[in-house]
């Protein structure tokens, strides 16, 4: 079993914090744990959040303090290097904004080659939509939809990523377009993704954020099925206690 969404996030790179990882995704049945950070942890792709347009944003891209992404690498040969007991993957979760396709490209060649990369969509219009209410609330409804389901599509067609994150974390705050467009909208991305064989995850990390059930959204989870979307479960993790979240619930 798989946990495809680790994040060392405020934890350090330490032979300590890995081992931790191992022991709690050994207790929890896992035997494959992907491991990553956010790439607004890295100066490298600091060309990203020059997209960001709102106050709240920008002063929350700000407060990270990015590091250098060779500080990363350095600690992924160190741990690839020693053997374990579960197969161990690296990778990056990488902010997708609309038009950065070519210059992220050219930025992940410069880069060594990783064992994964999900893209995920945490901004439109360069507003953190996962970040507050009133941020969301600044949308109608309806069109926050639309624009959210619309990058979706455009990081699927980018055949960048390897895996996309939390497809449906929209929703992470109770508001919901009207039933028909919504359905429209998840059967429209189930289908784009069977097109270009894209694997997204059912990620349990809402319940961190005191939503009321772990993963995709019924519908979405219906869409996926139906389409033969391949997924798999994710816990999102942000501390090394959180590897398995939730996966009884999403079993």
């Amino acid at each position: 079993m798989i946990d495809g969404h680790i994040h060392f996030e405020k934890q350090p790179y330490t032979l300590d914090i890995v081992n931790s990882m191992v022991e709690t995704a050994i207790s929890k049945g896992i035997d494959e744990i992907w491991l990553l950070d956010h790439t607004h942890k890295f100066k490298e792709f600091a060309f990203l959040y020059k997209n960001l347009t709102d106050e709240a944003s920008i002063k929350w891209y700000k407060s990270k303090k990015p590091i250098s992404i060779w500080e990363y690498f350095e600690f992924v040969c160190y741990i690839k290097s020693k053997k374990w007991p579960i197969s161990i993957k690296f990778g990056l979760e990488v902010c997708f904004f609309p038009g950065s396709e070519e210059e992220l490209k050219k930025v992940l060649k410069t880069l060594p080659e990783l064992d994964f990369l999900i893209g995920s969509v945490h901004f439109v219009d360069g507003t953190a939509i996962d970040l507050s209410k009133d941020l969301q609330d600044k949308f109608n409804v309806d069109d926050l939809y639309r624009k959210y389901f619309a990058i979706e599509k455009e990081a699927v067609e980018s055949q960048i990523f390897d895996v996309i994150g939390h497809p449906d974390a929209i929703k992470i705050f109770n508001n919901y377009p009207r039933e028909s467009l919504l359905n429209e909208l998840i059967d429209d991305f189930a289908r784009t993704c069977k097109k270009y064989n894209q694997a997204v995850e059912n990620n349990s990390g809402l319940i961190r954020n005191g939503f009321s059930y772990p993963g995709m959204s019924k519908e979405m989870l219906n869409a996926m099925i139906r389409h033969d979307v391949k997924f798999h479960k994710s816990s999102d993790a942000h501390k090394f206690e959180d590897i398995g979240r939730a996966f009884d619930l999403l079993i």
